[in-house]
């Protein structure tokens, strides 16, 4: 799973798309995939990384304050997955940095207007913030952006601390979704890890359960509002029938006192995991955890019912604008209906 690295350090390879693309780069330029060994990989990722890290001899592409169509990426990414388009390797590599997940991202500098945007995100201005742009893979139903942005609404509502989060608009598809990056504010960046590098737990083979963030949580931070905010996110997850939440969606930023923090949520939508079940337990259940469950869990985190009680009715109130949220931002109607019946509020 970490390929002999501690991690931390394997939080920066990027898995999936990432992965993809590099692989792929490494063959067109007649190189074997089997003499690439994850510190090469690593220097290709080079100050691009997520987080604060960054690794030398740095041989990863960099472009420098390029224009960027979101159209033409979002058709070039999928010639890519469709096993064509090598010409275009180097530039989407270049993109993605060591971002991870399967879907095709694109790593970017947006205006504060939200109406340019430009590759060169480690030399972007006061004018520009840096954010990550996603676009559909294979597997995405057409109208994935819309739905993210609707679960990002919604968690916002629910008193989940998100980046900001914008819907673009396309000629070829219902919208981009993009998400302003939690771990940079103009060129300063964060150390960021995520529950999987800190952990070393595969996020392949779910084995953990919301008992064990809250006491990861618990053990960074020693912080009862840190806690309170993931128990939070526990709560969303499990009502809203978002069940992609392993190990690799649970992030910490350390700031420059050393102080660690649970991270804006980010990879929220509606979602089946290993089997349909929810990728992370609740009080040992995964098939079908329930308001119960999420109430035991709060009792074991030692959060007030009150609070727990307060956290739970806040979100039922914020999944129940759903539909309208939905129709809103153009859903199919189809999967409108669906989310609505899985959704728990």
């Amino acid at each position: 799973m970490f390929e002999g690295l501690c991690g931390v350090f394997n939080d920066s390879l990027p898995d999936g798309w990432g992965r993809l693309l590099f692989d792929r780069f490494t063959r067109s330029n007649v190189m074997l995939i089997s003499e690439i060994t994850p510190l090469d990989r690593l220097t290709y990722i080079g100050t691009n990384a997520l987080g604060a890290l960054i690794f030398e001899p740095d041989q990863g592409i960099n472009e420098k304050h390029l224009n960027v169509n979101l159209d033409i990426l979002a058709r070039q990414s999928k010639q890519v997955l469709n096993g064509g388009s090598d010409e275009v390797l180097k530039e989407l590599l270049a993109f993605n940095g060591s971002s991870a997940g399967a879907r095709p991202k694109a790593l970017v500098a947006i205006s504060n207007d939200l109406k340019k945007i430009i590759y060169g995100i480690n030399e972007i201005t006061d004018n520009y913030q840096p954010w990550i742009v996603k676009f559909s893979n294979n597997q995405d139903g057409y109208d994935a952006g819309e739905i993210e942005y609707v679960y990002g609404l919604m968690a916002k509502n629910a008193g989940i601390l998100m980046p900001d989060i914008h819907l673009f608009e396309s000629k070829n598809s219902p919208g981009y979704f993009a998400i302003k990056r939690l771990d940079r504010s103009n060129l300063q960046r964060f150390h960021t890890h995520t529950a999987c590098g800190l952990l070393h737990s595969d996020f392949r083979l779910p084995s953990l359960d919301y008992q064990d963030l809250i006491a990861l949580t618990t053990n960074l931070t020693k912080d009862m509002g840190e806690i309170e905010k993931l128990f939070r996110l526990a709560v969303f997850n499990v009502m809203s029938h978002n069940r992609d939440d392993h190990s690799k969606n649970f992030s910490f930023l350390m700031d420059k006192t050393g102080e660690w923090k649970v991270s804006p949520a980010y990879d929220l939508t509606f979602s089946f995991g290993p089997r349909g079940e929810q990728s992370n337990m609740v009080m040992g259940e995964g098939k079908n955890p329930t308001i119960d469950h999420l109430i035991k869990l709060g009792e074991d985190s030692k959060i007030p019912k009150e609070k727990v009680d307060n956290i739970i009715d806040k979100t039922r109130a914020a999944l129940s604008q759903c539909k309208v949220l939905a129709e809103n931002q153009g859903v199919f109607k189809q999967n409108i209906r669906l989310i609505n019946q899985r959704i728990n509020a």
